[in-house]
């Protein structure tokens, strides 16, 4: 019995040693928890809150990898910018991330986007502009006789000349049959015109407008009958407007013509200003034509860019002339004969 209890204490004795080598085991193995260094059980070091560091320099390196990182050069800071969840190490860093202005080449956080890419800074917008882009106008500008001014690249790829009109409108006709079913096989008659003519064959003020359509009933009278005689369509579009813009105003007035034929009995301005715009936009939008959509959807007028919305929002999916055909018409249906 003694030897066994003797037994039984030497056992007891042995793990009290083995439990005290193995704390003292614990701390001297220790380590670094930036470097991983073993640091000894008699050795100074650094805590901070649940973590060891051997020396100072470990230290200094943890607190600094807790430093946000630049978005743009990589680089860790104590001091700098935040913008839009990004963090950017100095002005150089977050100036990289404004765009270009077009005009003055300068970086800036605010301004204006026309389209995807082209981009004025708040200066260079209240700048006098060109009558065709709307860009800044330098010295290279060219003043027309109808008062207009246009910039160097308008003036130089502008349409001045009834032929290049004529070749564009053709073309263009073309494209909108082949690409919506939108087609008339009456003849057009083209004028190219400037801001003078445009605004006195122009029903409203004319001073904005950059082409028109019109329609013309011709009859004639015998014996007190009126006896239809022909019809008169004619397209007259601005002058000296690149070709990108050109052709945005030429579907409009395209659509014009196509609702002529299809739905004359709708009057309401908004819808038929509206759908001239949705249609030039939907073309514009196929063609890439970035700054003709721009000029559509950002167009605050209560007639062309209201109406505009609220064609679009109209025609959902619908990709042709007739699907666009059968909407106008459940929206604006055919008055009967008797009126009611």
């Amino acid at each position: 019995m003694l030897k066994s209890f003797f037994s039984l204490f030497l056992a007891l004795c042995l793990s009290c040693l083995l439990c005290g080598s193995l704390f003292a085991a614990k701390r001297n193995t220790m380590t670094c928890d930036w470097c991983g260094k073993k640091i000894a059980s008699d050795a100074s070091f650094l805590r901070s809150e649940d973590k060891n560091f051997c020396n100072e320099k470990c230290f200094n390196q943890y607190v600094e990898s807790l430093l946000p990182v630049c978005d743009v050069c990589g680089k860790r800071f104590k001091s700098g910018f935040t913008s839009e969840g990004k963090n950017f190490c100095s002005k150089s860093c977050l100036e990289t991330t404004f765009r270009e202005c077009v005009h003055c080449h300068r970086r800036e956080p605010k301004g204006y986007l026309v389209g995807d890419d082209i981009f004025l800074c708040e200066y260079c917008r209240e700048l006098p502009a060109c009558a065709s882009c709307m860009m800044p106008l330098d010295r290279f500008a060219k003043d027309l006789d109808d008062g207009r001014s246009l910039c160097r690249d308008c003036a130089r790829d502008g349409i001045f000349t009834v032929s290049e009109m004529k070749s564009l409108m053709a073309s263009l006709r073309q494209e909108l049959a082949d690409r919506f079913k939108m087609s008339t096989d009456h003849t057009i008659e083209y004028e190219l015109c400037n801001r003078t003519e445009l605004k006195k064959e122009s029903a409203g003020d004319g001073e904005h407008e950059l082409g028109l359509f019109i329609f013309n009933r011709h009859t004639l009278t015998f014996f007190s009958r009126t006896i239809h005689n022909r019809d008169e369509f004619r397209i007259l579009v601005l002058n000296g407007q690149p070709p990108d813009i050109f052709r945005g105003v030429g579907a409009h007035e395209l659509a014009h013509d196509w609702m002529q034929e299809n739905l004359p009995h709708i009057d309401d301005p908004q819808i038929r200003e509206g759908f001239a715009e949705f249609v030039s936009w939907a073309y514009a939008k196929a063609e890439k034509l970035d700054r003709v959509t721009w000029r559509i959807e950002q167009n605050t007028d209560q007639v062309y860019g209201d109406g505009f919305r609220k064609v679009r929002d109209m025609m959902g999916d619908a990709r042709t002339a007739s699907e666009w055909k059968k909407i106008l018409l459940k929206a604006c249906p055919v008055p009967s004969a008797s009126g009611k």
